[in-house]
């Protein structure tokens, strides 16, 4: 008895996504500490730690992209509204 040729194609697994979430994380609290502390420099590298994680797909990527967003721009309208108090303008 013979057997159809079938070609021998070897088992290739599928890419799972990154199971660690460090970037992400690092990205939550930058975006977290940009609220009160130098929103340009800690959200701008919260966006960028978020960017990256989303991009090796990371679970909470986008949470971090957006926490870190969230945190320049509040930060920015915050710090506008202290200071301007401060002047008294």
């Amino acid at each position: 008895m013979s057997y159809p040729n079938y070609p021998n194609q070897p088992y290739q697994p599928q890419p799972q996504p990154n199971p660690s979430n460090t970037l992400s994380i690092i990205g939550i609290v930058l975006g977290c500490v940009a609220f009160l502390f130098c929103p340009p420099l800690f959200g701008i590298a919260g966006i960028i730690c978020g960017a990256i994680a989303t991009s090796k797909g990371e679970r909470l990527g986008k949470t971090a992209l957006g926490v870190s967003i969230a945190g320049l721009v509040v930060g920015m309208i915050l710090g506008f509204v202290v200071f301007q108090g401060m002047q008294g303008i």
